[in-house]
């Protein structure tokens, strides 16, 4: 369908490929990953015939249509939001069922298309897209701007679909569900894989890992043979041996392991601390026009909470945060800031706001009046642009490499309070790894708006979720807002099954992260010896049945993934779709029922206090 044939690309003194190949193969759902500044988007260009591979070339199956998504959207034909959507090219009921999938409501439809937001126009253009149906479908991360029930209709729609996908994502989860293959762009070539995301980071492992020890023999017998040659090297009965081991030695071709770029770790500069009231909202209002966000929000942060807000697109999340920020007024209501609270903002779509012209360290120089350039090329090699990188173009880069200037920008001038809109958008595992764990040890206060599941579990302190123009406050980590939420689903389940004279189910309690956010009252604490040791008995039971299926869990979580790890399998995608969807619902049974595990074991621990302090 498309092959990539010894393909070779630099800009500059900068190399992206050598001689790099790869074989695109029909209905497959293929992952391109690899670090920023890779090459990713620039293999996309030379794909859609839009740049040139210096050497080598790019096949294609005559009349192959191509459909492509690129990260920046170019301007949208099309009136209203139907118009742009079938382009009177395609059945508009069809196109009407696409656009509610993507989270568009009828009424929704004659909407003018400039009145809507970047993200909501980067849905409209996937419609197009989808409508389309193209032989193969490229995509650059198309998922930075679908909420979670978007996301999931959009990964069936891609997993049903017989068009072939290849796709750029630093969504790990969604390439773990959707992909069937990995291309990884590493050390200038293409490295493919069978398998999704995590399959292909456990081959990988084991591949560099063989390898390795492939290198270690090698390097092991050429110092054998090499010590020969030195010691018998002027002795004349030993000339013809000595003559046949330099040959030998000269012929093998050495097996070179090359270093992946070592992993920078950075801190953000320490700020002044803030009085303890660091922002408030009371009696806000917001409209656009006809549409009401907010009709009366109060809202606060206090001093070193990290403040997730979460919620469907369009709730009002981005607009919380403009006005927290005071770069969007509100319509009424008022906004303090607390005593000592100094504020940096990171929107969107930030990256944008960057000077083409401008090299990365003079991009970084404006965002200050008297910090030193040994200071900032600290800064920029903190986010992993280091040496003659320091002096390119903002122009000149990726998406992702714009993002971490932008983020880079923040370092400069330190401030207590960071509100950050999207700040992983665009960006590789690796650089999410750094700038997460910056953000843990950060010791200021932080609002953030964030779709990446990893990123608010690592981050969160606390969950608001926006719905309808109220902001409803979870006081613990985000496992425990979804613990939450499952919980409420479960009560309005159980109540259904109540009235239908079903047998209820019965739901896990909260993780130990969850639990000790979570204050419940004592139970039994009053009763008398017979009643707690009837209760310790009925908890030790109830912990062995757990850990019983615990194990039963387990041992099929494993089993799984034998199969799922046999390479013919890959052969059957629809197959191998039912067993890996199978194997995600194995294990969420698990993590719920370890959950259910830790919540009785706490409170049988404090039954056995409890009878302890009776004796």
């Amino acid at each position: 369908m498309l092959q990539i044939e010894s393909v070779s690309k630099q800009y500059s003194t900068k190399v992206l490929l050598t001689e790099a190949s790869a074989h695109l193969r029909p209905n497959s759902r293929v992952g391109l990953v690899g670090p920023n500044g890779a090459g990713k988007t620039t293999l996309f260009r030379m794909v859609l015939g839009e740049e040139s591979p210096d050497e080598g070339s790019i096949r294609k199956r005559p009349r192959l249509r191509i459909g492509y998504l690129p990260q920046e959207l170019e301007t949208i034909t099309g009136k209203t939001v139907l118009d742009a959507a079938h382009r009177d090219e395609f059945p508009e009921h069809e196109a009407e069922r696409i656009l509610m999938g993507l989270g568009f409501s009828e009424v929704d439809f004659a909407r003018p298309i400039d009145n809507l937001s970047g993200g909501y126009r980067m849905r409209v253009a996937l419609a197009h897209l989808l409508l389309s149906n193209p032989d193969v479908l490229m995509l650059d991360e198309p998922t930075n701007h679908l909420d979670k029930p978007t996301q999931r209709w959009f990964e069936q729609f891609l997993i049903n679909s017989d068009m072939t996908l290849l796709i750029i994502s630093h969504d790990t989860a969604f390439l773990d569900r959707v992909v069937t293959h990995i291309w990884e762009l590493r050390h200038h070539k293409i490295e493919e894989y069978r398998g999704n995301y995590s399959s292909f980071q456990d081959l990988r492992a084991e591949r560099d890992a063989q390898l390795q020890a492939s290198a270690t023999r090698q390097s092991k017998e050429i110092a054998r043979v090499q010590k020969f040659v030195d010691r018998f090297r002027y002795q004349a009965n030993k000339a013809s041996q000595v003559q046949s081991r330099i040959k030998q030695l000269e012929k093998v071709k050495r097996i070179e392991v090359q270093r992946d770029p070592k992993r920078v770790k950075f801190r953000f500069p320490l700020p002044s601390t803030s009085g303890r009231h660091v922002l408030d909202l009371v009696g806000i209002s917001k409209r656009y026009g006809e549409k009401v966000i907010y009709e009366t929000l109060d809202f606060s942060v206090e001093r070193g909470q990290r403040v997730a807000l979460v919620g469907e697109n369009g709730a009002g999340k981005s607009t919380l945060l403009k006005m927290l920020a005071g770069v969007l007024p509100p319509d009424s209501g008022t906004r303090t800031v607390g005593h000592g609270a100094t504020v940096h903002y990171f929107a969107q779509h930030q990256a944008e706001t960057l000077n083409p012209e401008h090299t990365i360290l003079e991009s970084l120089e404006e965002a200050t009046t008297h910090a030193e350039m040994n200071f900032l090329r600290g800064i920029a090699g903190a986010f992993l642009f280091t040496g003659l990188d320091q002096k390119k173009l903002i122009k000149a880069l990726s998406g992702g490499e714009r993002n971490r200037v932008a983020l880079a920008r923040m370092l400069v001038e330190p401030a207590n309070t960071l509100l950050l809109d999207e700040p992983t958008n665009h960006l590789d595992p690796a650089s999410v790894d750094v700038l997460t764990d910056a953000l843990v040890e950060f010791p200021g206060t932080i609002v953030f708006i964030s779709h990446d599941p990893t990123f608010l579990a690592r981050i969160a302190t606390r969950i608001v979720e926006i719905e309808d123009g109220r902001a409803r406050n979870f006081i613990g980590d985000y496992e425990y807002y979804l613990w939450k939420k499952a919980q409420e689903f479960e009560s309005i389940k159980e109540t259904k099954e109540e009235l239908d004279g079903k047998p209820q189910a019965k739901s896990s309690g909260p993780t130990r992260a969850m639990a000790q956010q979570i204050q419940t009252p004592p139970k039994d604490s009053g009763g008398n010896r017979r009643d707690l040791t009837k209760t310790q008995a009925r908890l030790e039971k109830q912990v062995a049945r757990a850990e019983s299926e615990i194990a039963d869990l387990e041992q099929k979580v494993k089993a799984r993934e034998s199969e799922l790890a046999d390479p013919a399998l890959y052969k059957e995608f629809e197959k191998w779709n039912v067993l890996h969807q199978e194997q995600d619902g194995l294990k969420h049974d698990l993590e719920r029922m370890t959950a259910r595990w830790e919540s009785l074991s706490a409170e049988l621990e404090k039954v056995k206090k409890d009878l302890d302090a009776q004796s």
